[in-house]
């Protein structure tokens, strides 16, 4: 009998004891609630929403669990995480959801299940409508509408800072892509006069230009941002002349000052492929003698040296389908030497520079150049400055040819005066408007 009651009573005891667990896992899971929802309300009052930037960038952290009590994670967002969609365009890694609600455009797959999320911006130029961008791959595009016949400008910031949740580390160069750009031309003396872009804020130096520029592109440097935060200035100012297209796609890109894609210092344009072509600013295969070369340029295009390779840049005239120059950088003159004093003479268009005395105005220089198949050092084959309207080592030469150089590291250097037909030593052509170049290379 006494260990009937006994079984009992320990039944009896099992089952309040099983009862009080359920409860306080129950008041857990509440407090568990309680705590993410805590985590939830201060997340949100923090970063409030910014219709400029992916709201992923501001969504709340997920409460973490003990590893015991669950095994579940929650992969980090990593700022300049680049990613390309199909159609070709750049974008970052995020969440569908989060870019979306952000105004980002998904488009194709990305790392840990993610989508290559596109950010646009686009204002209508109007003086209180100033974007601000501070998220890496963003392209900033031309109003949709067209532009006011009275807008007299356009602009927009790029804010960095490494202390911006959606950057977190230090950048030291952006890099715009001209996807598409296209205001009005220079004038008959190669000045931006009507329509100009301009970048302010950089510490290289940012040449004027206007004109067509698609497939162009500029780094520019600035002081780490983990130190110095920089605001970068990208305008456009527009003329009287109603008659001009404008419109512009720029992507800007942030490079972290520990990547491996900076550009060396001082470099404008830098080419990391192996092959490719180079043009100055406004160059295009199209018909007409007009002065598409633009003034007061003065910038370095550098290439990256690849490796295993025998350390050979050779550069090409392109191939032209209209009867545009593919080299035109001032015409070459004959020179006639009096005494002491050296009097300008008839042009010589057509051909290439007869001496380097030519180049003074507007001028390309190759280090070390010459042409190819042609050791450098037969007499009259090395040049470093080239002018003219053909691309050749051998003065006064109507044919152009391959240019080399084994000078390392890489780079060329672009020079133009303020006119086109100034009355220096070695005057430019008043009747032919320099075209500047357009130059396939091979690293070889």
């Amino acid at each position: 009998m006494f260990n009937k009651y006994f079984s009992l009573f320990g039944l009896f005891l099992v089952t309040c004891f099983w009862q009080t667990v359920q409860t306080c896992d129950e008041n857990s899971n509440d407090s568990q609630e309680d705590l993410a929802h805590d985590s939830v309300m201060t997340e949100a009052r923090r970063f409030p929403f910014n219709p400029w930037l992916p709201y992923y960038y501001y969504m709340p952290m997920p409460v973490e669990y003990p590893t015991a009590m669950s095994t579940r994670t929650f992969p980090a967002f990593v700022p300049f995480t680049s990613c390309t969609t199909p159609n070709r365009e750049m974008g970052i890694c995020a969440e569908s959801g989060a870019c979306i609600r952000g105004g980002g455009r998904a488009s194709g797959t990305c790392v840990l299940g993610r989508v290559c999320c596109v950010n646009v911006v686009s204002n209508t130029c109007d003086d209180e409508d100033r974007n601000v961008v501070t998220l890496d791959n963003t392209y900033w595009l031309s109003p949709t509408t067209g532009l006011s016949s009275t807008t007299s400008s356009c602009g927009l910031t790029v804010k960095l800072d490494a202390k911006l949740p959606e950057q977190g580390k230090a950048v030291c160069q952006v890099r715009l892509n001209f996807v598409l750009f296209t205001i009005a031309q220079p004038n008959s003396e190669s000045v931006c006069n009507t329509d100009t872009f301009d970048v302010a804020g950089a510490s290289n130096k940012i040449p004027t230009i206007c004109g067509d520029n698609e497939g162009q592109h500029m780094y520019l440097n600035v002081p780490s941002s983990a130190t110095s935060p920089t605001d970068l200035q990208l305008s456009f100012n527009f003329g009287t002349n109603s008659n001009s297209i404008r419109a512009w796609n720029i992507l800007i890109s942030m490079i972290p000052c520990d990547s491996a894609n900076l550009a060396p210092l001082d470099c404008l344009q830098y080419f990391t492929a192996r092959t490719g072509t180079v043009r100055s600013f406004n160059w295009r295969d199209v018909g007409g003698t007009r002065t598409r070369q633009l003034a007061n340029q003065d910038y370095s295009i550098c290439f990256k040296t690849m490796p295993g390779f025998t350390k050979t840049l050779c550069l090409t005239p392109c191939t032209v389908t209209s009867n545009q120059l593919p080299f035109s950088i001032s015409v070459a003159s004959t020179l006639a030497v009096l005494g002491v004093q050296i009097i300008p003479a008839v042009p010589r268009p057509g051909q290439s520079q007869l001496v380097p005395l030519n180049c003074n105005n507007d001028f390309l220089v190759i280090p070390g150049g010459f042409n190819s198949g042609k050791p450098p050092s037969v007499d009259g084959m090395a040049y470093d400055r080239y002018c003219g309207e053909r691309l050749n080592a051998l003065p006064g030469n109507g044919a152009s040819t391959t240019i080399c150089t084994t000078a390392t590291p890489f780079r060329l250097l672009f020079r133009t005066n303020g006119d086109e037909t100034t009355t220096t030593p070695t005057p430019d052509s008043p009747t032919n408007g320099n075209r500047g170049f357009c130059l396939t290379f091979r690293n070889q």
